[in-house]
């Protein structure tokens, strides 16, 4: 599944300064989407459990290099291609602090695993690890795997990480094309490595899902959205992310199995992601505390380095 990035407390970071809480930030927020629906003809909304990534409530700003994230309510998608336009609108209005080739981003990656009826030999497992990852990818990162909830004595293990060969770096994705045409292509030929042969739109599909389970500057985001929400076969449905929240997921069915992306039901945060593929039992994952860092903790330093070049 993908490797992936809920959010660091700021409570004692800004004594100082006024913290941007929801009430200060979401009146503006409101009203900025509020504007932008009134120039499309309005849509009759049904109330619905479906929700998806960066969408129509998110609004996220960046301090000391900590992703905070504000919400608003907006009213319930009726439809996955509606979850996704409004994941395009938040990506659009949400500040992004824009980092620096040298910098890293700092997350935690969580995944479970769990067995399905008709699935052998599935041990469920839960997770987590922390994850640095160089912003232009020249430089190695690190994983620390903590102890699986049901291995509570083992596994646990760090290490130095080279970059993921193949995987464009943050830094490479600010240059990707947000113009439809041409990111639906790239979009495919990417998708066209995991999922040969099949028809454009399934490779479009798998080609979102392998960028999105990351971070993404927000134009990119938000061009991904747009195409995804034109995909067929698209669905909502109630789905728990790895960490247990229930949220709303998109999901999409094939002979793969179901990938689905979950969403937060009110901010349409993207919450992480689920496959339920034959034969392989149900696999989970969230990213949460996303970060921007200038260094690598200290601990690093007595770590054996990986060659990676």
């Amino acid at each position: 599944m993908n490797e992936l990035t809920d959010l660091t407390e700021l409570r004692d970071l800004f004594a100082d300064k006024p913290h941007p809480t929801a009430d200060r930030l979401a009146p503006a927020r409101t009203a900025l989407l509020a504007e932008a629906r009134t120039k499309r003809r309005p849509r009759a909304r049904a109330t619905g459990l479906r929700r998806l990534m960066l969408a129509g409530g998110l609004v996220a700003a960046m301090t000391a290099g900590v992703i905070v994230v504000q919400t608003f309510t907006p009213s319930a998608p009726a439809s996955a291609a509606e979850v996704l336009r409004l994941a395009a609108e938040a990506a659009a209005a949400t500040p992004w602090p824009e980092p620096r080739d040298d910098q890293y981003f700092h997350y935690e990656w969580i995944a479970e695993s769990r067995a399905e009826k008709g699935v052998p030999n599935v041990v469920p497992r839960h997770i987590t690890g922390e994850v640095w990852e160089s912003v232009d990818g020249s430089r190695p990162g690190l994983l620390w795997h903590k102890p699986a909830k049901s291995i509570p004595r083992g596994n646990e293990y760090k290490v130095t990480r080279c970059p993921q060969r193949g995987n464009p770096a943050y830094a490479d994705l600010r240059g990707w094309p947000t113009d439809q045409e041409q990111l639906r292509r790239k979009l495919a030929e990417r998708g066209n490595e995991s999922v040969l042969n099949k028809d454009a739109a399934t490779q479009t599909w798998y080609g979102a899902l392998g960028i999105l389970g990351r971070p993404v500057p927000p134009k990119l985001q938000e061009a991904i959205f747009k195409i995804v929400a034109t995909l067929p076969g698209i669905e909502t449905e109630e789905l728990k992310d790895a960490t247990g929240k229930s949220g709303i997921a998109v999901t999409r069915v094939d002979n793969r199995g179901r990938e689905s992306l979950i969403f937060d039901k009110t901010s349409y945060v993207l919450l992480g992601g689920q496959e339920l593929a034959p034969g392989r039992g149900r696999e989970l994952w969230s990213v949460i505390r996303p970060q921007i860092t200038d260094v690598l903790p200290a601990w690093s330093t007595s770590l054996k380095r990986t060659s990676c070049f």
